[in-house]
């Protein structure tokens, strides 16, 4: 309505639409009016828009003769055909945004776990300055992460391109039954933080770093001498925090 006002003021300022500068704006008329408005609503800002099914259906019956596209059998046949084809794509299409869209929103799509090439260690002590300083959002996050690269130092779980904490959760379940569902917790734990689902605090903080202590003793146990063979230095810190 403002553009229409404007445009139609626009156009009563030419010659006669309006009095001399410094004087009394001129009413128009009823026939000037109306010419305005209808060279305002000519506008293709205000033509009726036509739905994304209506103008394919258009295209096709403009580009395409839709009783010849299936040769040797009657037009109508043909016409059908096509319709129903198309009919069910776009329900094949709708199916699958709408499958995607509701993956979005549950949170079912995530990304890897590992963002970049940091070891065990590295990892470890970026979770404890995290947490020192109150980020318990990292400090769950990167301790987690701290213990999954662990056990690949180890050569108990083997990384791969787009890991993703449940798949590293399982292979380390796997490897650890004991502490299967500790490890299924913690990679739920992780993506519900990560992801913002959970804010998290000092308890969060705390579980997680006893879940690296529990992996350490029970990785130790099962793969004695493996630390060594991993090349950790001397006197680095472990998942949990603490210095071997």
């Amino acid at each position: 309505m403002i553009a229409l006002e404007t445009a139609a003021f626009q156009d009563w300022g030419a010659p006669g639409g309006l009095a001399r500068a410094g004087g009394p704006p001129a009413t128009p008329d009823a026939s000037q009016a109306g010419e305005a408005a209808r060279r305002e609503l000519a506008k293709p800002a205000y033509a009726e828009r036509t739905d994304p099914l209506t103008a394919i259906w258009q295209w096709l019956q403009h580009h395409i003769d839709l009783g010849s596209v299936i040769p040797g059998i009657p037009p109508w046949a043909s016409v059908t055909i096509v319709v129903l084809a198309l009919t069910a794509l776009i329900v094949i299409i709708g199916a699958m945004a709408r499958r995607v869209t509701i993956a979005r929103l549950s949170g079912d799509v995530r990304g890897p776990l590992f963002e970049d090439d940091r070891d065990a260690a590295a990892l470890t002590s970026t979770a404890d300055l995290a947490a020192n300083r109150g980020d318990f959002a990292t400090a769950v996050v990167d301790r987690f992460r701290a213990i999954i690269r662990f056990l690949d130092e180890l050569s108990i779980l083997e990384d791969y391109p787009g890991l993703t904490s449940h798949e590293a959760a399982a292979l380390a379940a796997s490897a650890l039954p004991e502490l299967s569902a500790d490890l299924h917790t913690g990679a739920r734990l992780f993506d519900a933080v990560r992801y913002g689902d959970v804010v998290a605090s000092p308890d969060e903080d705390a579980w997680m770093r006893a879940l690296a202590g529990d992996v350490e003793a029970q990785a130790g146990r099962a793969q004695p001498g493996a630390r060594a063979r991993a090349g950790r230095p001397a006197g680095a810190p472990t998942a949990s925090g603490a210095r071997r």
